[in-house]
């Protein structure tokens, strides 16, 4: 199979690469002068929108840059101390258009407000952990679908979970520990297809800022990190443009403006959909590959955003969003596996925002931010799969009737919603010549969230999941609804102390009323300027997050918060240090090493009770299939799991990141990448003892380098290394002893060791994998990580439209990455195990179409 993958790859690459070296695209250029009232502006960074292409300014204001794709495109001027120029430009095939700029010294303008420049994060930037990804590089990072999120995790400190999951685990701390904040609005669960991608599109982004520690004050109630996504406005300079990506799995369409009837602003509409149940669901059904009553998972979202204004200051900001992931599967009558299961599941994410910015002076800002948000869903699961002691590879061909013995019930009913109002104020003002910088802010969340499941499992299934410790879940029924809100007030200062110090104090005042009370984090940073290529920066803060329902979900964990419970509670805190080192190698070369150390107070675990466990001992000389082969089961005290919340944890992350960068700023270069390395640690302290973090990842390493072979044609590849994280192995295996009465209900007085009857007719033992106790978990670790990824771009102009045309394909060696282990237990009693794995290779062709 792989072979035959290959082959179909390289005839693809092929077709590809015949028909754009039989229509190449045509190209033209820009070149003029940069001044400031007049004055020649050296050292202005120029990038064009949505390309690597780009330059700099030379000592007399003049630049220069060729072989741009033919078409509408928009080129940004700027420079340290002035204000950004967009500027859209049509351009002519093999032509040199003349575009000189004037650019305006900085001050705060209500159309937007840039908090560091895209390309080179200013000195008086006091933010040591920043990380600011241009949407162009996720459009086309090989192996990143498209996604803002799995781009990031090709960054110093961001890992991710598995091959199947966009979430972020950052230095040490769980995706729930992360605040997502889009347009200044928090949202919840912001994933796509269970996962796989997220909600952001980089087609309609305008930046994405990730602070991976110690952030600013302006954020709160999370203890890791921040990712702060801001979608762009439409154009301004014509009635409608637009932007069509399509794969052989997914499509979005982005539609933009300026707005109608003469009034000022501009709109902007983006779509995506998958259509693998328009697709690829009837062509595996009429091929007999699956059963005609399966559904294939799919999405649907819309996003807009519309701006209006400005006028004599003011300009206005309409946001919306609506998502819908769905999955409907039922398994057939016909099945060769033993496992039967019927699955109904629907997501919703829904948003609305508006917000309006005030800006009476050119140095004082003021938003107010007025949105609605809701995370909901509900979720039906029945099924009967094959004992998971058992091995499955003996009952693929068996009739199901037969099969009854030897399966297990599971089953659930969920419901849940997370909405949220809030109202924000944020003001931020220059003063001092604009050299120092006064920011403040104030809000309330009016919080409802629910949630309700109700589990059906099997006894003998319960008992199987009781010795696992690697799966740390109570699954009791939940039934909840919570009426609660949050309150923040927030203010910090920069200040500029002589020519190259820049101290930022800044104070943030939380209450969670959830928990009923008040917390107060104070947080310092510094950026110290060594010369003008060479950067020191640090920072400290305390940092706090309260308990909900809204982030469990991504903390795969079930608490009950009832308000019995949540009183006694307290926030998580988490103080952090940051040093970081930073210096221009060249004006395209950047290197940067960054050390960080995070201690976690009163995390949240689940309260250990006293409970019982059953314990049986061989007896010699008879079989030990013999239920008479062994000792009645007596009880054991011994430390029982509950869905009770107790701040009895802590931990600690600390480490050291490397980076070197390579941009393509002056546009004549063929290369652009980056280098990373980390070495992390990530330990957790619970019941007296120390565990390794469940995503401790030891080395990290990641290579991305694109090179443009062409002015039509580039690849870029991209390599992932990581050491493997912990898991809980078996130390063997041990018969199953379950709860009855003479009747055989299951009750919790009399235990007795389970036993089925075999194909033989006769009685045996049923045994299940052993796991050891609470000092085996986490003891082991997982393989090595490593993954090739490799992307071809072939730009095209066809039909006086601008193309782009792509074969990515992932993991090209075919590397088997185990995300887990199945462990069975064999006919002879022995332990097995299986590896599952992550992606295989995997290609995908596509397209990109700008009109």
């Amino acid at each position: 199979m792989p072979i035959f993958i290959n082959k179909i790859s390289l005839a693809i690459l092929f077709v590809l690469l015949s028909l754009t070296t039989s229509i190449k695209a045509q190209t033209g250029g820009i070149t003029g002068k940069v001044t400031s009232s007049g004055d020649v502006l050296p050292g202005v960074n120029i990038l064009i929108i949505g390309t690597n292409f780009g330059g700099v300014s030379d000592e007399k204001g003049i630049y220069i840059i060729r072989n741009l794709p033919v078409g509408e495109v928009t080129a940004r001027f700027s420079a340290v101390g002035y204000k950004s120029e967009f500027i859209d430009v049509e351009l002519i095939a093999n032509r040199i258009l003349e575009l000189n700029v004037d650019l305006d010294e900085m001050v705060i303008e209500v159309d937007e407000v840039k908090v560091i420049d895209s390309e080179v994060q200013k000195q008086s930037d006091t933010r040591s952990s920043l990380i600011d990804l241009q949407p162009a590089q996720a459009r086309v990072l090989p192996g990143a679908v498209t996604d803002v999120f799995r781009t990031l995790q090709s960054l110093p400190g961001v890992l991710a979970p598995n091959d199947f999951s966009s979430q972020l685990v950052i230095r040490g701390s769980g995706p729930d520990q992360n605040l997502i904040v889009m347009d200044d609005v928090e949202v919840f669960n912001p994933y796509r297809l269970y996962g796989v991608i997220s909600m952001f599109n980089p087609e309609a982004v305008s930046d994405v800022s990730l602070i991976t520690g110690g952030f600013p004050v302006r954020y709160g109630d999370r203890l890791s990190a921040v990712l702060d996504v801001t979608n762009k406005q439409g154009t301004t300079s014509r009635n409608i443009k637009g932007n069509l990506n399509a794969s052989i799995v997914a499509a979005n369409l982005v539609l933009e403006g300026k707005n109608p009837f003469n009034l000022p602003g501009s709109w902007l509409i983006n779509s995506r959909r998958t259509y693998y149940d328009l697709i690829i669901e009837p062509f595996v059904k009429n091929a007999g590959l699956v059963e005609d009553n399966v559904t294939f998972p799919n999405f649907y979202d819309v996003q807009t955003k519309i701006a209006l204004g400005p006028f004599k200051g003011h300009k206005i900001f309409l946001n919306a969003i609506y998502s819908r992931d769905a999955v409907d599967l039922v398994s057939g009558e016909d099945r060769n596996t033993p496992d039967s299961i019927s699955v109904f599941d629907n997501t919703k994410n829904d948003l609305a925002s508006i917000a309006w910015h005030f800006t009476p002076k050119k140095n004082f800002l003021n938003k107010v931010i007025v949105s609605w948000y809701r995370n909901s869903g509900d979720s039906k699961l029945d099924s009967e799969f094959l004992d998971p002691s058992l091995n499955r590879e003996n009952f693929e061909d068996a009739v199901p009737d037969t099969l009854a013995p030897y399966l297990l019930g599971f089953g659930f009913k969920s419901d849940f919603s997370y909405r949220k109002y809030s109202i924000d104020d944020k003001l931020l003002i220059l003063w001092n010549d604009n050299e120092n910088e006064f920011e403040a802010g104030a809000g309330i969340d009016f919080m409802r969230t629910k949630l309700a499941i109700d589990f059906d499992i099997d006894p003998e299934l319960q008992s199987f999941l009781s010795t696992n410790p690697n799966l740390r879940i109570v699954l009791d029924d939940i039934s909840d609804i919570k009426d609660y809100s949050r309150y923040r007030i927030y203010a910090h200062n920069r200040f500029k102390i002589g020519d190259r110090l820049y101290i930022k104090p800044g104070l943030r005042l939380d209450y969670y009323q959830i928990l009923e009370k008040p917390y107060l984090a104070p947080r310092l940073s510094i950026s110290y300027a060594l010369n003008n290529l060479t950067t020191i920066r640090a920072g400290w803060g305390i940092y706090y997050q309260s308990p909900g329902y809204e982030k469990l979900r991504d903390a795969n964990v079930l608490y009950d918060l009832d308000q019995r419970i949540t009183s006694k509670l307290d926030a998580e805190r988490a103080v952090h240090y940051v040093l970081s080192f930073e210096r221009w190698l060249s004006s395209e070369w950047k290197a940067k090493i960054e050390g960080y150390f995070k201690k976690f107070d009163n995390l949240i675990v689940q309260k250990i009770v006293p409970g019982s466990v059953y314990y049986t001992e061989k007896i010699p000389g008879i079989s030990p299939r013999d239920i008479n082969g062994w000792t009645r089961p007596i009880i054991n005290i011994a430390d029982s799991l509950t869905q009770i919340p107790t701040n009895d944890a802590t931990g600690e992350a600390y480490g050291f990141e490397f980076l070197v960068e390579k941009k393509n700023i002056m546009g004549d270069n063929k290369i652009s990448g980056w280098l990373s390395y980390a070495l992390a640690y990530a330990e957790r302290y619970e019941d007296s003892r120390m565990l390794p973090f469940r995503f401790d990842q030891r080395h990290t390493l990641n290579l991305v380098l694109n090179y443009q072979i062409n002015h039509w044609l580039d690849v870029g590849i991209r390599f992932q290394y990581g050491s493997g994280f912990p898991v809980t192995t078996p130390v063997g295996i041990k018969p199953r002893i379950i709860l009855q009465d003479q009747n055989g209900d299951f009750v919790p007085e009399t235990p007795v060791i389970a036993t089925r009857i075999n194909t033989a007719g006769e009685q045996e033992v049923i045994y299940d994998v052993d796991y050891g106790d609470r000092f085996n978990r986490f003891a082991s670790r997982k393989p090595i990580y490593h993954r090739l990824d490799l992307r071809f771009n072939a730009s095209a102009d066809w039909w006086d439209l601008d193309w782009v045309i792509y074969l990515d394909i992932i993991n090209v060696y075919n590397r088997s990455n185990v995300v887990n282990y199945d462990y069975y237990i064999s006919e002879d009693l022995t332990l097995e195990r299986e590896a599952t794995g992550m992606f295989p290779i995997l290609p995908t062709f596509g397209f990109n179409l700008r009109f």
